[in-house]
């Protein structure tokens, strides 16, 4: 009975899985997230600035389904901060991921997202 109760309870578990690949990323590299409306909301550049300053090994990945006028501000910051950039096209899943600045070796970081955004809408 205690083993049908566990499994009844994952079942209707309602919580958002977070899935563990961001533009090809893997969680446990990244430094942090935007959305894409948080890029066209011009939000978070100050933050991204913080992301690239702290990574020495790494890149930034952007979605080609952004309007390149808005995803030029970012690859700028990489391009101060010598961090390579690649524009990323993510056909096979549907996501509202923007940019994801990462390490290239797994980091301890508890949260990525941009104030505390932890569900993708």
């Amino acid at each position: 009975m205690r083993r049908l109760k566990l499994v009844f309870e994952q079942l209707t578990d309602t919580s958002p899985i977070e899935p563990q690949e961001y533009l090809g990323m893997h969680r446990e590299q990244i430094e942090g997230v935007l959305t894409a409306k948080q890029i066209y909301k011009e939000q978070g550049k100050k933050e991204v600035e913080g992301w690239v300053s702290l990574i020495k090994e790494g890149e930034m990945r952007l979605s080609s389904d952004l309007d390149y006028t808005y995803l030029t501000p970012y690859i700028h910051l990489a391009i101060q901060y010598h961090i390579p950039y690649l524009l990323v096209d993510h056909d096979e899943s549907e996501t509202n991921v923007g940019l994801v600045v990462a390490h290239s070796r797994p980091v301890d970081k508890r949260s990525i997202w941009l104030q505390e955004e932890n569900q993708l809408s």
